[in-house]
């Protein structure tokens, strides 16, 4: 084990050894090898006939006793050594000193060699410590190095060295078809993304046109439950009405005969529709219920926060936000989502456009502090200076009209990241231009 192990750390020194090597008196080596030789198959012989001898000796009553664990472990172990030595003594009849290279255990030797050389990885050899079958194959190869001298040695791993270079084409041939394999199988998966991507667009136009089929069959109701929300003055009224209208079109949808045989995502899809085309409706009378009263109000504070936005700073004394995370002042991709938020019709999108901005924010301070993860304390100024930046209009009427119509339905990240939002929207009205 240990010759080998060297043999894998010194390779690239030994092979340049050995490409300065002198010319070998070949009549002093051969005589050498086969001194070697002679002395190698002379105990190879004495070790078989001591063996042999030994289990001659022991009596059946004797052998039938020895039942121990470690009794049955060596038994096996030498049987193995004897089996191994007689087909070496067999191979050993037809070994050729003079033309080694041409025998059967040269070649032998070069493949188990071969073998244990490949398949070693010394990164995890401190934890195979217990890999029986590397270790029989080191033995293996152990004992047919042993019968090749200095010179044999070296005739072996000049073998293995040719055999190396004259395999590199081939090697390098095998390397470019993989690359290639490889190309056409990352070109196959953006298809395949493609084909998906087109796939959802189809379905979501297929479910979307079914939709307004589906609400011109019900338009009557729906001009109806129209007129009754806009009769409603009290808050909880109008959102009890849309949340019961909601519930008689998602009935009829499960029994129309059109949606029979739609998936579970269809309908889920099918029911985002037909909500927002609800909410669009009726979009204007909830997002301003008490009407020009709501937009005055609107109006007033968006233009507070016009003026803060002239003083604002990450150091005002309100705010304070750490110094770490200055470099990403003034964070205009969160800016940019709550910009949109009047761009959505209903309370589940004006959601999910708060939630995408803190997403954002959250990413960047975690990127701006390797050290540390930002908790609440960090998010809130930040989201309160982005808010005045961003600065998007109706915003009361926003946070009222998400409260009216979704409240019950809130829950975990979006309950989490709308409580934020609020709040913030709380604390803005309360600062000052100092």
């Amino acid at each position: 084990m240990c010759f080998i192990l060297c043999y894998v750390f010194c390779q690239p020194v030994f092979f340049s050894e050995l490409d300065n090597l002198n010319d070998i008196d070949m009549r002093t080596g051969n005589q050498q090898s086969q001194s070697s030789f002679a002395e190698m198959r002379a105990l190879q012989l004495e070790s078989s006939d001591e063996i042999l001898a030994k289990y001659r000796k022991k009596s059946p009553a004797t052998a039938v006793s020895t039942t121990s664990k470690s009794s049955t472990s060596e038994y096996s172990e030498t049987m193995s050594n004897a089996s191994d030595n007689v087909l070496l003594e067999s191979n050993l009849q037809n070994f050729d000193p003079v033309n080694m290279e041409n025998s059967a255990i040269f070649s032998d030797a070069k493949c188990k060699l071969r073998l244990v050389l490949g398949s070693s990885n010394l990164q995890t050899l401190p934890w195979l410590n217990h890999s029986h079958h590397s270790w029989h194959i080191c033995m293996k190869l152990l004992r047919c190095v042993r019968l090749f001298d200095d010179i044999g040695c070296q005739k072996l791993f000049k073998s293995l060295r040719d055999d190396y270079r004259k395999r590199a084409p081939y090697i390098a041939y095998l390397v470019r078809c993989r690359q290639g394999l490889l190309s056409t199988l990352s070109h196959l998966e953006t298809l395949t993304e493609r084909v998906e991507r087109d796939k959802q667009v189809c379905n979501q136009y297929l479910v979307m046109t079914s939709v307004r089929i589906f609400l011109e069959k019900h338009d009557r109701y729906l001009q109806h439950f129209v007129r009754s929300f806009q009769e409603l003055v009290v808050a909880d009224e109008k959102a009890i009405k849309v949340e019961e209208f909601l519930n008689y079109l998602f009935s009829y949808v499960q029994s129309d005969p059109m949606w029979q045989t739609a998936s579970g995502m269809q309908i889920e899809h099918a029911k985002a529709v037909i909500e927002h085309s609800v909410m669009s409706r009726i979009y204007t009378f909830a997002l301003h219920p008490n009407g020009d009263g709501d937009v005055l109000r609107d109006k007033v504070l968006h233009e507070h926060m016009q003026k803060l936005s002239q003083v604002i700073t990450p150091n005002h004394k309100d705010l304070i936000i750490p110094k770490i995370y200055h470099s990403e002042c003034p964070w205009p991709s969160a800016q940019a989502e709550l910009v949109n938020i009047n761009a959505y019709k209903t309370p589940r999108d004006k959601i999910q456009c708060v939630l995408r901005c803190c997403n954002t924010i959250m990413n960047l301070l975690s990127m701006a502090s390797n050290k540390s993860v930002p908790a609440a304390d960090d998010l809130m100024p930040v989201l309160v200076f982005v808010l005045i930046k961003a600065n998007p209009p109706h915003l009361l009427s926003t946070v009222q009209y998400v409260n009216t119509f979704y409240e019950k339905q809130l829950e975990g990240e979006e309950a989490y990241w709308w409580t934020q939002f609020a709040s913030g929207v709380e604390f803005i009205k309360n600062m000052d231009y100092s």
